[in-house]
């Protein structure tokens, strides 16, 4: 928590250096729009990015973003059963497996234009909206006594913490095993970054984006089967994005 109030403060402090104009003004055309793609890591996973931009001024945009992102628990820990050398692993005790959907409205400003610092304009990032995860029930292969014959046989089961210990526990079982058998937790969201754009060409973007993410919901998210779930998830996060501006 105390690093994101850290990134936010820098950022507002970028808009204000904004808001003032850039360091060095130049002349360059005026675009309207841009749009872009991106990868995302961050602290606890991964997930893609896109996002629409409409130009207020010529160093700032409004603007309109769309996030999928996994997200694991602190206490994700792959295991693998010593009685199947290909078996596939699974993380003992996770109830869900948890994705994220954010869908936000921001504002990008530029304080520092390419002409400034070697062709690398510097923007500062807030955007603030809607966090939706998904909760996906983990599915597992675990062992079978058959009551016929007494034979050991395999079969997928919904992971139950009661029922399912490591010494019956296979392995994992397929990712899309109850895709749609979860639940949506609906929350919120604020993310700060600075971004770095470095393409040569002025209509297209190529930029580096560090900052944090605070998600909030209303209730835990039941990840884990114990007491160590929580109503929140903070991470810092670096993404690759390319684009392009249009001036129509």
């Amino acid at each position: 928590m105390k690093n994101f109030l850290i990134i936010l403060i820098i950022v507002i402090g970028a808009q204000t250096m904004s808001a003032q104009g850039t360091v060095f003004e130049e002349k360059r055309t005026i675009y309207k729009r841009e749009q872009s793609f991106g990868l995302v890591l961050h602290t606890r996973g991964w997930g893609i990015t896109y996002r629409y931009g409409q130009y207020t001024s010529g160093f700032s945009r409004r603007t309109y973003e769309a996030e999928l992102v996994g997200m694991k628990h602190p206490k994700h820990e792959k295991s693998f059963s010593s009685a199947f050398d290909n078996s596939n692993g699974y993380v003992y005790g996770q109830l869900n497996s948890v994705i994220l959907l954010r869908l936000s409205v921001g504002n990008h400003k530029t304080f520092i234009s390419k002409q400034s610092v070697r062709g690398i304009a510097i923007s500062s990032i807030v955007n603030a909206g809607l966090s939706l995860a998904y909760a996906k029930p983990v599915y597992l292969e675990v062992i079978k006594v058959d009551s016929v014959d007494l034979e050991l046989t395999s079969e997928i089961e919904r992971y139950d913490p009661d029922i399912h210990t490591q010494g019956n526990i296979i392995g994992k079982a397929s990712l899309f095993q109850g895709l749609f058998n979860g639940r949506f937790y609906p929350g919120a969201f604020l993310k700060a970054g600075l971004n770095f754009e470095s393409s040569r060409q002025a209509s297209k973007i190529n930029a580096l984006e560090v900052g944090g993410v605070l998600d909030l919901y209303f209730q835990k998210i039941p990840m884990m089967a114990n007491d160590f779930n929580e109503m929140y998830f903070f991470n810092l996060y670096v993404s690759l994005t390319f684009g392009s501006k249009k001036t129509d």
